[in-house]
């Protein structure tokens, strides 16, 4: 009986699933650079959504950063989010998750992509601990 209702009660806390659809990028830069890794995660993200016939989307974030946003466009993206802010210029983890957070909570992308970098192995990592879904790292092929 107490294993049902905590199978119930999990159930009860778990996010509609039908609702998120498409696959997010999350552009890395530094000083408004992208990192390749980032068009990479596009060409990959790409071959994803068309699967899923589903949008590819893609998050700019950093300050000054407008252009990588038109960037991302031209690297195939459907969708694109531009978060420019001071605080965002540097990479710091809690300014970068609590966007990414938000932006997930209402894009509602059904997967989201991070560079297997540095940065994208801090962000997903602090990401995943809010979200209730599985953190894949260091991926060297992606289908579905």
């Amino acid at each position: 009986m107490a294993n049902e209702q905590t199978t119930e009660q999990a159930e009860a806390a778990m996010p509609d699933w039908s609702a998120y659809r498409g696959v997010l990028i999350v552009v890395e830069q530094r000083d408004g650079v992208a990192k390749k890794v980032s068009w990479q995660l596009l060409g990959e993200g790409k071959k994803l959504a068309a699967k899923l016939d589903a949008p590819l989307m893609a998050l700019v974030l950093g300050e000054g950063v407008a252009h990588l946003a038109e960037e991302a466009v031209h690297y195939g993206a459907d969708r694109v989010y531009l978060c420019e802010a001071p605080e965002l210029r540097t990479y710091r983890t809690r300014p970068y998750s609590r966007v990414c957070l938000k932006l997930i909570e209402e894009a509602k992308p059904e997967i989201v992509l991070f560079g297997a970098t540095a940065t994208g192995r801090d962000l997903a990592g602090a990401i995943a601990t809010h979200l209730p879904t599985g953190l894949t790292a260091d991926t060297t092929q992606l289908d579905v």
